[in-house]
């Protein structure tokens, strides 16, 4: 049984996205079990100091 869907983006990379007060990651794939954590790190650096990290939420910079 299969159905063939991923959550991963176009070009396979993880991403942060933020629209509006809402951030959205996404693109783990299926090593999402190891990347969570430092994505989670990038996340909660954005959220509680505004650190931007440029590889991960390129969409970001603008609003930071």
């Amino acid at each position: 049984m299969g159905a063939d869907v991923r959550p991963a983006f176009h070009d396979n990379l993880p991403r942060i996205e933020r629209r509006g007060k809402t951030l959205f990651i996404n693109g783990l794939f299926r090593h999402g079990f190891l990347l969570a954590p430092s994505l989670a790190r990038r996340a909660a650096d954005f959220v509680y100091g505004g650190v931007v990290c440029r590889d991960v939420m390129p969409d970001c910079l603008a609003d930071a």
